[in-house]
């Protein structure tokens, strides 16, 4: 849905705006944090007056917000398995990033957070990675999702060991970058959590995806639609397909999904 400035394009706030307006809520599912989700829905969601909620599906499903701020899924890796995770970080001087929901606790203050705050447009806490576990508020609050960056061989060690932690489940959504979530959650159960929370059948639901993180959403909403620069996985998991995020195929998918609605 982004486009190549990392941010949500006038044509998509417009289209979104008209399914809004219409009566349609529309969710974002991320495996960002919650305030860099509330950051990109603020044109169409601090804008509007109608009574449409917006909850949020961060973390790839591990944290799932109502509009009130009420919980309504808190998945978290075991305090073992983040344990684990940071300490292959340290043997490997690969920078590990740890979210507990709201809170970001960087490994350091070098490039990989200076990439991962230009992509979020948020920032870490002044706390880093080691006092977050030296502190004991990782053994507290367990966090909801790491990411982990560094050469490619120490991010493929790191994916080894998430492998073997049953509790674990690794994403690599790029070869430097490794995102890590407990086993129990992923967009899939995020959407189901807030479409019950609505009284919207999932089969009436459609979600948008490009990433093979999106799949589990994909096999339980009604209509699944991945863009055309989405992983050849994606793409073959369905026959909803639109164009690119650059060439806005949210906006385009939406502005014909709203007309044949009200026709």
């Amino acid at each position: 849905m982004l486009g190549a400035d990392r941010e949500v394009s006038a044509v998509t706030v417009s289209a979104i705006q008209r399914v809004i307006t219409a009566g349609f809520p529309f969710v974002l599912c991320s495996s960002r944090p919650p305030a860099s989700m509330r950051l990109l829905q603020e044109p169409w969601a601090g804008s509007s007056d109608l009574a449409v909620p917006f909850p949020l599906i961060a973390y790839n499903g591990g944290l799932v917000l109502l509009d009130d701020g009420t919980v309504a899924a808190d998945v978290r890796l075991t305090a073992s398995d983040a344990l684990a995770i940071f300490d292959a970080c340290s043997r490997l001087g690969v920078h590990g990033s740890f979210y507990s929901g709201d809170d970001w606790f960087a490994w350091a203050d070098d490039r990989w957070a200076a990439r991962e705050t230009a992509n979020t447009k948020v920032t870490p806490r002044a706390e880093d990675a080691a006092w977050y576990r030296s502190s004991g508020t990782l053994d507290a609050s367990p966090p909801h999702k790491v990411m982990c960056m560094g050469e490619v061989s120490a991010v493929d060690e790191i994916e080894a060991l998430v492998a073997s932690l049953p509790d674990a489940v690794g994403y690599r959504s790029k070869p430097t970058y490794l995102e890590i979530a407990a086993a129990g959650c992923s967009k899939g159960t995020g959407v189901a959590t807030v479409a019950a929370h609505l009284g919207v059948p999932l089969a009436d639901c459609v979600f948008f995806g490009d990433n093979h993180n999106d799949l589990p959403a994909f096999e339980v909403v009604g209509t699944p639609v991945a863009v055309a620069n989405a992983r050849p996985e994606v793409l073959a998991a369905t026959a909803h397909h639109t164009s690119t995020h650059h060439s806005h195929g949210v906006a385009t998918y939406l502005t014909e999904w709203l007309a044949a609605s009200a026709a």
